[in-house]
């Protein structure tokens, strides 16, 4: 029926011709570039397994985070996360199969990238004290409403995807959220645009604990 790959309509089933094969219902939260190319890359794999599936769509940044969502885009299964980022075919085959198979898998997947991408937070001062290194804070408009990082540059994830070639490239960029959730794949998509990038290993809540008090004249700012 299908002899090509596109981007499922919300609300669309693939493979709707055989109500005896399993339905799964999926929601793909994050921008709206993100989540349809996570869509044609999901119709394109599972088009030729025994399985039905419905797709909806959450383009509402807020609202993502809301559901637990933290990378760009988040693929949820009954409400719960069921991976994130852009994954590669071979993976999302590899988790449908074993769903197939009766096998429970929450947040099955992430970028396996990440692990090399993360910057501890002593070290990440020492290049930030020595100007090799910059922050940007990808969180939310409504989160730096509570609390603010002079020291940081604002992009959140949309403007970053937009706004990134204002980037310098003779310098570190390290991306940093409130933990772990959404900084790695912000890296990883700097990483693939040709920068050299990393996220910040426990976010910004821990390097608020680490320069708390006196210790706040641990980084040089102006």
């Amino acid at each position: 029926m299908y002899d090509y790959c596109y981007a499922l309509d919300e609300g669309e089933i693939l493979n709707e011709g055989h109500p005896e094969w399993p339905l799964f219902v999926l929601t793909i939260c994050g921008s709206k570039i993100e989540t349809l190319k996570m869509s044609k890359r999901i119709m394109c794999t599972l088009k030729h397994l025994p399985l039905r599936l419905q797709v909806f769509y959450e383009n509402n940044a807020e609202k993502c985070i809301e559901m637990g969502g933290g990378g760009d885009p988040s693929v949820f299964l009954d409400g719960k996360l069921l991976f994130e980022g852009l994954i590669q075919a071979e993976e999302i085959k590899e988790i449908f199969e074993k769903l197939l198979k009766g096998v429970k898998m929450i947040k099955y997947a992430t970028p396996k990238i990440h692990k090399d991408l993360k910057i501890d937070i002593e070290s990440f001062i020492e290049k930030f004290n020595n100007n090799e290194a910059i922050l940007i804070d990808i969180r939310m408009p409504f989160e730096k409403k509570v609390w603010n990082l002079p020291f940081a540059i604002d992009m959140d994830p949309e403007t970053l995807e937009n706004e990134f070639e204002k980037l310098p490239k003779d310098k570190l960029i390290i991306t940093a959220c409130p933990g772990v959730g959404r900084s790695p794949f912000a890296a990883a998509f700097l990483k693939e645009k040709g920068f050299n990038a990393k996220y910040l290993d426990g976010g910004l809540l821990k390097l608020m604990e680490r320069l708390k008090g006196g210790k706040a004249k641990d980084i040089k700012v102006d």
